[in-house]
């Protein structure tokens, strides 16, 4: 054995690090959801829908999702009509079982990946993201949003692994663009100085990739199929579970009992349960410009990297991590999947940068992961209750407050860079390779 390996031994693997032991952790992590959903039903309502809609039983079902964000259903249903099976309630009950068979073999994949990309001895990426699966109830693997939340991640993955690989970082991010339509505001992203080549071949590869998806769906599905998620999100309210809904959610509580609340709860038409009552339509206004004020966000830190010409791949990450949560916290609808949008690239970005704030973000994830699980399955009932059980609206209010404090770390975190441990390498004319 030369002197340097026996200066440098190679470092031993961890007992957390070993494949039996994160193997029986994500057995664990994915078979409570798993359970959860097929003892009781819970959560199963979306994936239902799913297929009414993708096979014709209820007309006009879907038309709110983008074409390609249905194409992992549409796979799902395929497989479950194979042999021009009649649609009835056993190939309903076989759809079910495989659109959650596709999210577990999705979330196996993506815990390998982190898990392999660890070399075996890092593993706290790829416990992250098993802890988040268990935490996050049955929500997480009943929802679409785990298909582009995963392509978001693959894209900065991509981005962190070097020059050859950002233009198909760039074909990833236009597919999750297409299939749920936030992730087209990280375009953003890419942008890097204005007099580097490579900065206008991601861009151009971006909006390329949408085009020509754009192209397909027109062909597929027509033209409405093109635009009608966007007229649709024009027409919600304020959802119960936003960040904006928080007060009046607790106002309607407080004010209940004999007298009544002026505020009531209802399924809308958005097929989302929405609060109506005094001082709602300002407080869609105020987070109409919010949400528009993100963008602006967007548009100024593009057009800064053009100017500073400072771009970095970790710059770019850490800079659509904290977009992901300003479009969250400024929505007027929150979903409980939409953590599924962040905690995946968070999950990557554990495997490159070595900065605490990092894990503090991925800390608050799971903080908030398990207080959406009590938002909603548990006391979701109550929650959309006339007035809203106390307990309910609590659950609420401490998962809000979880999720802005998740955001201002997020924003924090990309716009105080840390030049020594985040430094530029050599790779993009002098830039880390993306």
């Amino acid at each position: 054995m030369s002197s340097a390996a026996a200066a440098h031994p190679t470092p031993r693997r961890r007992w957390s690090s070993r494949p039996a032991v994160v193997a029986v952790g994500w057995l664990i992590a994915h078979l409570v959801p798993v359970a959860w959903v097929l003892s009781a039903g819970t959560s199963t309502g979306d994936i239902r829908y799913y297929f009414r809609g993708l096979t014709g039983i209820e007309p006009g079902a879907m038309d709110e999702y983008p074409e390609v964000g249905t194409w992992p259903a549409r796979l799902v249903e395929r497989v479950s009509t194979l042999g021009g099976q009649r649609a009835d309630t056993g190939t309903e009950d076989a759809f079910v079982v495989g659109f959650i068979s596709l999210s577990v073999l999705f979330s196996a994949l993506f815990t390998w990946y982190l898990w392999r990309s660890g070399k075996g001895k890092d593993s706290w990426p790829a416990w992250f993201w098993i802890l988040f699966a268990g935490l996050s109830g049955p929500i997480f693997l009943t929802r679409l949003d785990i298909f582009p939340g995963l392509l978001v991640a693959g894209f900065a993955a991509l981005l962190l692994a070097g020059t050859r690989w950002s233009r198909l970082a760039t074909i990833l991010l236009a597919a999750a663009t297409m299939m749920k339509l936030w992730p087209g505001v990280l375009g953003a992203a890419l942008v890097g100085g204005i007099r580097r080549a490579s900065t206008w071949v991601r861009v151009c590869w971006f909006f390329g990739s949408l085009a020509v998806l754009c192209l397909v769906v027109v062909v597929v599905g027509g033209v409405d199929r093109l635009v009608s998620p966007l007229t649709y999100q024009g027409d919600r309210g304020l959802q119960v579970e936003s960040i904006a809904a928080t007060p009046w959610i607790l106002a309607s509580t407080l004010a209940g009992g004999d007298g009544g609340t002026p505020w009531s709860i209802s399924y809308a038409a958005s097929k989302s349960y929405e609060i109506a009552g005094p001082g709602i339509d300002f407080t869609l206004t105020v987070m109409t410009l919010l949400t528009a004020a993100t963008i602006v966000t967007a548009v100024v830190w593009a057009v800064a990297r053009l100017w500073r010409d400072d771009w970095t791949p970790m710059r770019a990450v850490s800079f659509s991590v904290a977009l992901i949560m300003l479009i969250i916290v400024t929505n007027k609808v929150f979903s409980p999947q939409y953590l599924a949008w962040v905690a995946p690239v968070v999950a990557v970005a554990l495997l490159t940068s070595r900065r605490r704030v990092v894990t503090v973000i991925a800390v608050e994830i799971l903080v908030s992961a398990v207080l959406t699980t009590l938002v909603y399955p548990v006391f979701y009932d109550w929650l959309i209750f006339n007035p809203p059980y106390l307990v309910a609206a609590v659950a609420l209010l401490l998962r809000n407050v979880a999720v802005v404090v998740l955001a201002a770390t997020c924003v924090w975190w990309a716009f105080t860079p840390d030049g020594r441990r985040e430094s530029p390498v050599q790779g993009d004319a002098g830039h880390v390779a993306g």
